[in-house]
């Protein structure tokens, strides 16, 4: 290559560089093209050209350009953690964490990339390895908001709650931007723990910075029926249905909750605007039980037979059954539909 080829590489490189810092992506790929013609396995472009076709989610062309430059140069610190960030955009986790582990052997002080190694891990649910990892980025940099809330949701998800604690508590003490999730995982725990009140104070700070939080509005309702207080777990779980109308599930649970409370018109309308997002045995069950409590023993039993005619030998449906022929007094037909319950 002739000295002047050298340098409009240099300077298209250099062009490249500029307009992909800029968010210029398409202009960007356009001159780092016009430089891989001139030089085909230059590094800086190859590596450049990876970084853009990554930003416009084009992970295996990115892919691609950075497994270019490995061929010929396999320590090339760029080239390495890019491959590992095309195979993470590409949900391919296991074959990310080799090249970021390459990466770790040349620049072994980058905490990013140890966060990086840890998420995948966490992903592939190795948790022993997702914990390594983010411990050492923790000695770098202490508190590092994405290996904190990495941390706290390995030990979430194995119910450490003491040490998942630590590591919100220590995230909210100093960062601000994670702090609704923070508040609502901090409240989950606490709920998970019965610890109602405790959690309720965290789910409505939460609910300060965000009103239309469905995780914190769930964990309230949830506090609610924790504490046996019916009436205000539905005020708070109906504040999600006016949000998330297809949330069939809710819909049956409020309705099971309205049902408790022996407000039989509301359940009623809980339990058919499940139906109306799909079938529900569980709501379907729950319009027997209304039919039931008024006394209509005949439209109940209609139901439980709807439900097994969708699952023959559902547990639930038969045990529901039971219990309407035995209040309608027909204890023939109850030891009937008994005898039909797998044991």
């Amino acid at each position: 290559m002739s000295g002047i080829s050298k340098k409009a590489v240099i300077e298209l490189s250099k062009k490249g560089s500029r307009l992909f810092r800029a968010g210029q992506l398409e202009s960007a790929e356009k001159v780092y093209l016009e430089a891989k013609e001139i030089d085909p396995e230059n590094p800086y472009v190859l590596s450049g050209l990876g970084d853009v076709y990554r930003k416009m989610n084009r992970f295996e062309e990115s892919a691609a350009e950075y497994d270019a430059v490995l061929a010929v140069d396999n320590n090339n610190i760029f080239a390495l953690r890019g491959a590992g960030d095309a195979r993470r955009g590409m949900k391919k986790p296991l074959e990310s964490i080799p090249y970021w582990l390459r990466y770790l052997e040349i620049n072994e002080k980058d905490s990013h990339v140890m966060v990086r190694i840890a998420d995948a891990y966490h992903k592939l649910n190795d948790s022993e390895n997702a914990i390594d990892f983010y411990e050492q980025s923790l000695v770098i940099k202490p508190f590092d908001p994405f290996a904190l809330l990495g941390l706290g949701n390995v030990y979430y998800a194995r119910q450490d709650d003491e040490k998942a604690l630590n590591c919100f508590e220590r995230l909210l003490s100093k960062n601000t931007s994670h702090n609704v999730v923070l508040m609502t995982m901090i409240g989950n725990i606490y709920r998970r723990r019965k610890e109602y009140d405790r959690a309720m104070d965290y789910y409505e700070d939460a609910l300060a910075l965000d009103p239309k939080n469905n995780f914190a509005l769930f964990g309230m309702g949830d506090c609610f029926r924790g504490k046996l207080n019916m009436e205000k777990a539905v005020y708070w779980w109906d504040k999600i249905l006016d949000q998330e109308p297809e949330n069939q599930s809710l819909w049956t649970r409020v309705g099971d909750a309205l049902l408790s409370l022996n407000k039989l018109d509301e359940a009623v309308v809980h339990y058919s605007s499940s139906l109306k997002v799909d079938h529900d045995l569980y709501a379907v069950l729950g319009l027997a039980r209304v039919a039931q409590k008024r006394g209509d023993f005949e439209k109940a039993s209609r139901y439980c037979e709807q439900a097994l005619e969708v699952d023959t030998d559902n547990t639930r449906a038969l045990e529901t059954l039971v219990k309407i022929y035995e209040s309608a007094g027909d204890t023939e037909k109850a030891q009937a539909t008994r005898d039909r319950i797998k044991h």
